[in-house]
């Protein structure tokens, strides 16, 4: 399942989900620069013409500033996965 993980009230939520139904679950965290985002952001507008509207770099400026990094204290399980991979 896919879901949104941007700051640690998401997390939160998410986890809320998961415990009280006892599933096991991942957060995979990829550490990428803003500069590789956009680039990838402007490749998936290509391949997918229908989310250019919304796949923008300003829309990402808007939502990265309330990004916050996944800590161990959270209590999710985290894969820190390789930012080149």
């Amino acid at each position: 399942m896919d879901f949104p993980a941007n700051t640690v009230d998401q997390r939160k939520w998410f986890l809320d989900l998961v415990s009280e139904i006892k599933a096991n679950h991942q957060l995979v965290y990829l550490d990428v620069s803003d500069e590789q985002c956009l680039k990838q952001i402007g490749q998936r507008r290509e391949e997918q013409p229908g989310r250019a509207a919304f796949d923008t770099e300003a829309v990402f400026s808007y939502v990265t500033k309330f990004f916050e990094v996944p800590s161990q204290s959270e209590g999710l399980n985290v894969t820190y996965a390789d930012k080149n991979a």
